[in-house]
């Protein structure tokens, strides 16, 4: 009797007959409707081994072409993302999301199979077109790539599937140029100052003050401060330990995989050692919301971050922006890349990079007249 497996989000079937393996792919996502259909195939294959009846070419057992054929954009590349959920973060995923909601867009009820490399550059056109409400400005060119490649993977993923035999997206792909990455437009130290006062002083959002001051003092990234627990503080609250992020409700290592310990300031020393409380739980958050649980940091950004920043008429930039603007600060102040790269978890390459032109280094020119 063959067997039904899940694959990648998807159903197979494998078993052997006559010393000889077999696997079958059968284009269906893993979901208990779908193993009835699987278990049906199945039961197709082994009625006609016991009547010797089995097709070894698999030619009779395959996805018809009729089904194949039927199929939309839309339910491709959500058969794609359910494939793929497993493998990826949960903030990768959201790019997926976006790019589902773009193809729902534009291609509506369209047949995967019908999609020209003419339509699949129709779409990139008016991809790059579209104005994106975050920022009131069309997608940058890298992020319009992104989009693209993800449903070039999808059309090479079902290719493997057998749900598609060419893939219109490859050339489109590309024909699209990666735009230069912009330099960190970090906050001045003035208006750091100013935006912790400004939490300080707020009567809705004070309870986020330690917070921001705590991101701006370490270059932490958001989910990393997120999910600090008493237990990666030292006892004396002089150093912490970065090892685990929080994002959009998952626990995760940090982005990179790094994890360290974070010498912290005097004044974020004594900040922390005001905020612990006698017989705190090792376990409890440093930095919860305010009803308890984990920070959400989009309702952070959209809410208490973007007002505090409005009433303070400091040009947007997103919480993260508390990240480079250490960074740019500790190189400005010629700290040495390499341990700037240590305590922020990152890459010296990635600061050489992003950074060079914030780099200060005493090198002159040699006198040669």
């Amino acid at each position: 009797m063959p067997k039904i497996e899940s694959f990648k989000g998807n159903l197979r079937l494998r078993w052997s007959y006559q010393a000889k393996r077999y696997c079958l792919t059968l284009g269906l996502a893993d979901s208990s409707r779908n193993r009835l259909i699987a278990q049906m195939k199945a039961d197709e294959i082994d009625r006609d081994i016991a009547y010797g009846q089995f097709d070894p070419t698999l030619v009779k057992y395959k996805p018809s072409l009729e089904a194949r054929h039927l199929l939309k954009v839309v339910d491709l590349f959500e058969k794609f993302i359910k494939a793929k959920s497993r493998e990826i973060c949960s903030q990768s995923l959201i790019k997926y999301r976006a790019t589902l909601g773009y193809l729902q867009q534009f291609f509506r009820e369209q047949q995967a199979k019908t999609v020209t490399a003419e339509k699949a550059d129709q779409f990139r056109q008016w991809l790059s077109e579209r104005i994106l409400p975050n920022t009131k400005r069309p997608m940058s060119a890298n992020t319009l790539k992104e989009r693209v490649t993800l449903v070039s993977a999808c059309w090479d993923w079902a290719i493997e599937e057998n749900l598609l035999d060419k893939n219109p997206w490859k050339k489109i792909c590309k024909g699209i140029k990666p735009g230069k990455t912009p330099p960190p437009n970090p906050f001045t130290v003035d208006e750091v100052k100013a935006i912790i006062a400004g939490f300080r002083a707020d009567r809705y959002y004070s309870f986020y003050a330690d917070y921001v001051e705590f991101m701006f003092g370490t270059g932490c990234r958001p989910g990393e401060a997120i999910a600090l627990r008493w237990k990666h503080v030292n006892e004396d609250c002089s150093s912490v330990w970065i090892g685990e992020a929080y994002y959009r409700g998952i626990l995760k290592t940090t982005k990179t995989g790094a994890s360290g310990h974070i010498p912290l300031s005097k004044s974020l020393q004594q900040l922390l050692q005001r905020r612990k409380a006698v017989g705190v739980s090792p376990d409890n958050l440093v930095f919860p919301r305010s009803s308890g649980g984990y920070l959400s940091d989009r309702d952070f950004r959209q809410r208490a971050w973007t007002k505090v920043l409005e009433k303070l008429d400091i040009p947007y930039r997103k919480p993260y922006g508390t990240r480079p603007t250490l960074i740019s600060y500790w190189l400005s102040q010629g700290e040495d890349p390499t341990v700037v790269a240590k305590l922020t978890r990152t890459s010296v390459k990635m600061i050489y990079e992003h950074y060079a032109g914030v780099i200060k280094t005493n090198v002159r020119l040699p006198e040669i007249s």
